[in-house]
């Protein structure tokens, strides 16, 4: 029996088909944006039709496991059931968040940690060890929340920008966001925003920007560090409310944004020492495609 495992964001969509027998993957297969919270329905069922295009027709699942960003909402839970549906026909749908997903191939042995999640967005997941619940801290969207994530990142560049301009004070970071949106003045970031409606997907595109200047521009160096603070901020009310007595916390980190992680990381570790939290950074002993397949065995799928 083959198996399709899918982490799904508001940005890119990857997808394992695997053979649940063997336990190894056969192909690897990518698409655009497939949350149910940032794209339409027919977005999504377009981005699961682009999947599955690209398997072969001999070899298409029999269960398919949907971890998807923005999908812990009745809702949206039924948006992407219903496109899961209307494109694998023969197989069995299942829908959760990516959150849940990745935590399960994280911390697929079962012992409790915090997973941090920092792609388009920024999320923290904690599951119970009595219960097996998930609690999470932060994911609210890029409007209302995601501090940290790449949307916010982008967000935070086009802010700074707007406030160089207005000041007349600017830096590398404000000639490389002008340069990548292809504009002469600060001003024309309105235009862009408002009018072109240059949104949270394309924010993301500008994050390794603000990497990439760190080291010469101040402003791009205050947004890695408040980006340090809100991650933390994530992890310390989870650790506070679930776990207030855990001598050792561990703490996994996955996402687009953690590519980067020599930059965040270590002012992640200084904050976690100046908050005193019993938190320690683990290397992730799986992703979501163990996610999926741990998913499946759990509720009786596979032996």
């Amino acid at each position: 029996m083959n198996v399709l495992v899918v982490d799904g964001g508001g940005t890119k969509t990857q997808a394992w088909l695997v053979s649940a027998e063997m336990r190894t993957c056969l192909t690897t297969v990518r698409a655009g944006p497939s949350s149910p919270s940032a794209v339409s329905p027919e977005g999504v069922a377009a981005t699961f039709a682009e999947l599955a295009a690209n398997l072969a027709p001999n070899a298409l699942p029999k269960q398919v496991v949907l971890g998807l960003a923005g999908a812990g909402r009745k809702p949206e839970q039924l948006v992407a059931l219903a496109a899961g549906r209307r494109v694998f026909t023969e197989a069995e749908i299942h829908v959760l968040t990516d959150a849940e997903l990745a935590y399960r191939g994280v911390f697929r042995k079962g012992q409790p940690g915090i997973l941090l999640i920092v792609g388009t967005g920024a999320i923290a997941l904690y599951r119970t060890p009595i219960s097996k619940e998930f609690s999470r801290a932060g994911g609210w969207g890029p409007l209302l929340g995601d501090e940290g994530g790449g949307a916010w990142f982008g967000r935070e560049a086009l802010r700074h920008c707007l406030l160089e301009w207005e000041r007349d004070e600017l830096g590398p970071l404000h000639t490389a966001i002008l340069e990548a949106l292809e504009i002469e003045e600060a001003s024309q970031i309105l235009t862009r925003v408002y009018k072109d409606k240059f949104g949270p997907r394309d924010w993301a595109r500008l994050a390794p920007i603000v990497f990439n200047h760190t080291r010469d521009d101040p402003g791009a160096l205050k947004i890695l560090k408040n980006a340090a603070i809100e991650l933390v901020a994530l992890v310390e009310h989870l650790q506070e409310t679930l776990a207030p007595d855990a001598q050792t916390l561990p703490l996994g980190v996955v996402g687009g944004i953690w590519n980067h992680r020599h930059h965040l990381q270590p002012l992640m570790e200084e904050e976690i020492r100046m908050r005193n939290l019993p938190v320690v950074f683990i290397e992730p002993v799986g992703g979501c495609l163990e996610g999926g397949l741990n998913y499946l065995q759990d509720i009786g799928r596979l032996k």
